[in-house]
Formats: C-alpha cells, structure tokens, sequence
C-alpha cells in the first residue's frame, strides 16, 4: 500500500457518517459487556446461585487487573494511528505485530502466576469459606485463556485503524454466539455449575482470536501482521506514555471493587455482594459503549492531531460531544425502563425477598451517575489521544483511585447501605466539575473553543 494513500480514519466525516462509523464498534463494547456480565452473570445467578454469583463478583478485581492490562496494550492503536497520520505506514504494522505477540508472552506469564498461587489470590480477594470453592473451580479453568484474552484486546483494537470497524463487530458476534450457547450447554444442559462459564469463554476467545489472526494476515488491509520489531522498550514508552490513563482507570477499578466488595461483605453479607454484582454488572455492561464511542472516534482525532489538522479535530471533538450527549439519554432511560426486566432475568422464584428489594433500589440509584461518567470519559480520553497525557492521568487518578475509594468507604459509614449504591454517583459528580474545568483551559490549545485558536498547530 502506498504510503500517500489517504486512510479511512484520515477521511473527512460528516456526523451521519460518523454515526455509521461508530454504530459497530459501540455494538461490539456492548457484546463484549454483554459475555462479562449479561452473559456469564445471568447464567452463574439464575442456574448456579446467589452464592456462586458472590464468589464470581469476588473475583472480578482480578478481571479488572487483566482488563487493565490489555487496555495499556491497546494503547498501542493510538501509537500506529499517529504513525499513520505522519505517513508511516510500515511502522505502525510493525508496532502491532510486536504488541500482539508481547500480549500472549506476559499471559502466559500470568497463567503460570495463577498456577502458583492461586489459593493465596483467592483468599486475599476476600473469598469467604463458603464462596471459595465456587471461585477455585472457576480459576481452575479461566487462567488458561489468560493470554487469548491479552491478544484480543490487541487485534479488535486495530480493527477501527485497519478502516474495518464492521469488523469489530462480527468477531464480537462470533464471540457472543459461541459463549451465550455453550454457557447454556455447558451449565444448564450438563449442569456442571460455575466452570461451565469458565469452558465457554475459553472457546469463545479462541475462536475469536482465530478470526483475528485470519482478518490481520491479508497484506490488503491497513493494517497487518508484518515484521515485529525488537525495539520493545521505545514501543513500550509510547504505549505507556498513552495507555496509562486507560491502565490506571482499570486498575482503580480493580481496587475499588476490591474494597466496595470488602464493605458490601462486612455490611450485608454474600446477599448484598450478589446484590452490587447485579446492578453494577448491568450498568458496566452500558458504561462500556462509552468507551465503544470513543475509542471508535479515538483514532480519527490521533490522526488529525499527527498531521496538525486544527479543524478536522476540533470537528471530530465537537460531533462526539454529540454522539456522547445522545448516548446518555438513551442508555439511561434504558435502564430506568427496564428494571423489572433486569430483576426477571436475573432472579428466580427462589430468590430472597431481600435480594429482590435490594436489587430493584440499586437499579434505581446507581443508573443517575452515567450522565456524568459519559463526559468524564470522553475528555479523558480526547486529553488523552491529543498528547496531553498529564491532564487525562490526572482526571483519571481522581476519579477512579480518590473519590471513588473515600465515598466508597465513607458513605457507607454514614448512610449503611444505600451509601454503597450512591458512592459511584458521588464520585462521577464531583470528577465532572475538574473534567468541566480542564475542557474550558484547554480550549485554545486544541482549537475547539469559540476563538478557534489551536496552538498544539505550531508545537
């Protein structure tokens, strides 16, 4: 491919367009939610327990170490976006070949961890005597597919790059498809509990991986495997250098469920831990078409940032500022209308009373912080992709590692537990007036603001 030739994500779009463009990769953050949370946590709650559903919510910080992770490694998609921007095609190739294949090594590394020391894990998690076996037969299988997990991350990032958003979505339908039918065989059919997920998504992630490396070794896309590189330390400086905002969110997150679950277990027991799992399960499950949205638009706005493009990225800015405003309220009135439907999905006729009053008043407090969390990730993110690495790791660190810690703990000591469900809400309100405050300061450096001026030009 010529270096000259102009790429999709360099192409000028209209919002119509831009809706087109994003609708996949929004779908496919979905799906994705829809296997970690919908999927596994439907089937673990309604056809293996409460208790099994608990000791699965136990272990979902060790899900967020993984995840953040790979969201540090998918960094390496803004990297080879800018590359791209400056017409260096063959380098960004050879930047996510070499990021894939460090992807499966450090996975192997962490299955081999897991093989060591899982019992010691499990316990320092907060698995309690009656969730550990639950959570023991789970891991006995999930740490295998580890590094499939690490690669994934790796190759659906590049599908928006590559100008194959569809992509995306079909390895994400492939993925759905595959574990939603073997979590019913697997748990329902043959009945064999929580394991039965832990089989599914192994085969859904080999598949899809499959379908990756299938998509990525036809020289014709924009992206492809080529030549890996040794220039491992300068590669991984650039992705740190854009990937620790994203790595940093997921790990506070990681901790954050670690200590909400330790409170959630000293408060109300296993009951409300199942509780939290499924109102926060839903809601992540719509929090990550955010970053659906914007890592779709993400791209776009690195490419106009690496050719010095003033208006292609304050018009990319501002037609996501819409799209993100429009998200909101559709996701949120979807939440609010569909509690009942989310209580019948979840819970049985043998659920506790309890269970059910806690759930269906999680269900209406904790949707509210959404309106925030949309803005608050898409100027992290923008602050992020632009170069202004300092200001999106600051708004990050404050949001996911600060206020979400102390409201977390210091609300629940004076509202019980409904401080638990509005800790979140909490958080994302007072983060939005800092994020508020660095979208007015930056507003002439990137152009976006009414004057025009864009001084990031002439850097």
């Amino acid at each position: 491919m010529s270096e000259t030739k102009t790429n999709t994500i360099g192409k000028e779009f209209t919002l119509l367009e831009l809706i087109g463009f994003v609708a996949a990769p929004i779908i496919t953050r979905l799906m994705v939610s829809l296997l970690t949370t919908l999927d596994d946590a439907l089937f673990v709650s309604r056809f293996c327990g409460q208790n099994a559903l608990a000791a699965f919510s136990i272990l979902f910080p060790w899900f967020m170490l993984v995840d953040a992770l790979g969201m540090l490694m998918l960094s390496v998609s803004t990297v080879s976006s800018i590359k791209m921007g400056q017409k260096k095609n063959e380098e960004a190739k050879s930047d996510f070949t070499t990021m894939a294949i460090l992807a499966f090594v450090v996975g192997l590394f962490l299955t081999g961890f897991l093989l060591v020391f899982d019992d010691q894990i499990l316990l320092l998690l907060g698995e309690t005597e009656i969730l550990f076996p639950y959570a023991k037969t789970f891991v006995s299988v999930s740490r295998f597919y580890i590094p499939l997990i690490l690669v994934k991350y790796v190759l659906n990032s590049f599908y928006v790059v590559a100008g194959k958003p569809k992509c995306s979505m079909i390895a994400s339908m492939i993925d759905t498809i595959c574990q939603f039918s073997f979590d019913y065989l697997f748990i329902v059919y043959f009945k064999m509990g929580i394991v039965g997920a832990a089989y599914a998504n192994l085969i859904g992630n080999v598949l899809v991986v499959a379908f990756g490396i299938f998509f990525y070794s036809n020289k014709n896309h924009e992206i492809c495997f080529a030549r890996p590189h040794r220039q491992i330390p300068a590669l991984m400086k650039q992705v740190i250098r854009y990937g620790r905002m994203q790595f940093i969110t997921s790990l506070a997150i990681s901790l954050s469920s670690y200590i909400s679950n330790r409170v959630e277990l000293a408060i109300g027991g296993e009951e409300i831990v199942a509780a939290f799992s499924i109102v926060s399960n839903v809601t992540f499950m719509f929090m990550n078409s955010f970053f659906g949205l914007v890592g779709s638009t993400s791209p776009i706005a690195s490419y106009a940032y690496g050719e010095k493009n003033a208006k292609k990225l304050s018009r990319i800015c501002k037609q996501t500022l819409v799209l993100v405003t429009g998200l909101i309220l559709i996701i949120i009135g979807i939440l609010y209308s569909g509690r009942g439907l989310v209580i019948r999905l979840y819970l049985t006729d043998q659920s506790s009373l309890a269970l059910k009053e806690a759930v269906a008043y999680g269900l209406k407090a904790y949707p509210t912080a959404l309106f925030f969390f949309g803005y608050n990730v898409f100027v992290q993110e923008f602050m992020n992709v632009v170069g202004n690495n300092r200001t999106s790791l600051f708004l990050s660190v404050i949001e996911n590692i600060i206020f979400n810690n102390i409201f977390v703990i210091v609300l629940p000591l004076l509202m019980g537990i409904d401080g638990i469900w509005y800790s979140f809400l909490a958080s994302e309100i007072v983060t939005f007036l800092f994020t508020a405050y660095a979208v007015y300061q930056y507003q002439d450096v990137y152009g976006y603001g009414p004057s025009g001026i864009a001084t990031f030009v002439n850097e």
